[in-house]
Order: C-alpha cells, then sequence, then structure tokens
C-alpha cells in the first residue's frame, strides 16, 4: 500500500487480534492510515500513541493537501476539521471509514484536550 500523502510504502504497525484496527505507517512521512476508525474504535487504540513516532513538523508539511484519494477504495477522502475550541484537521474516507492522520496528530488528538473533539467528528 502507497501513503495517500508522499506516496512513500506503508507498513502494518498494528494488527494484533481479530479485534484489533488495522494501523499502517507510511516510511517517508510517518503518517498513520486506519483501515477503519470510528468512534467506537477509539477504545482499541487507546494507549497506543506510540504507533505515532513521526515528527510533528514533518506532518504539518501536508497539511495543505486537499485531495487525497483513498488507499483502500480509490474515493477522494473528506477533510474532517474543526478550528475551536481546538484545531482539527484530518483525512476520512466517507465510503469505507478509512481515517489518514499525518505525523503527529495521533498523539495530539488522543490527548485530553483533543480527544472529545476528535471524537465527535468520526463516525458513530
Amino acid at each position: 500500500m502507497q501513503c495517500p500523502k508522499c506516496f512513500g510504502d506503508m507498513d502494518t504497525v498494528n494488527q494484533d487480534g481479530e479485534n484489533e484496527l488495522r494501523i499502517d505507517r507510511c516510511q517517508e512521512c510517518h503518517g498513520l492510515y486506519f483501515d477503519q476508525l470510528t468512534q467506537s474504535d477509539l477504545v482499541l487504540v487507546e494507549g497506543k500513541t506510540a504507533l505515532d513516532s513521526g515528527d510533528d513538523d514533518v506532518g504539518a508539511e501536508y497539511d495543505d493537501m486537499v485531495y487525497v484519494d483513498c488507499p483502500k477504495c480509490d474515493r477522494i477522502m473528506d477533510q474532517r476539521k474543526i478550528e475551536e475550541p481546538v484545531a482539527i484537521r484530518f483525512e476520512h474516507c466517507p465510503t469505507c471509514y478509512a481515517t489518514f492522520l499525518d505525523a503527529g496528530e495521533f498523539r495530539q488528538y488522543l490527548s485530553e484536550a483533543y480527544r472529545v473533539e476528535f471524537q465527535a467528528l468520526l463516525p458513530e
């Protein structure tokens, strides 16, 4: 699978069991691709922020990309975003619920300051 942002190769970093989410990380930009991510799936990634090993500054370089194709179904991913009370922006596929987070975003969005707003942007 290729990264939807920098087109680098991606490696699977989490797929421990039947109930686990498949998570891939780009070898180049270290963005994280979630095969599916819904509000209820956040429980499955609780405490796994170490998967986000990328540099925040590298991730920020890709913030302005508008048209990002879903690596799973080739549809253009929606940008989910809010500005207040905190700024959150990531790519989410409306067809297959795949989600892509730039390097550093996963750690940030699961923090106490961002988690409620991040969860609200995910489908139920």
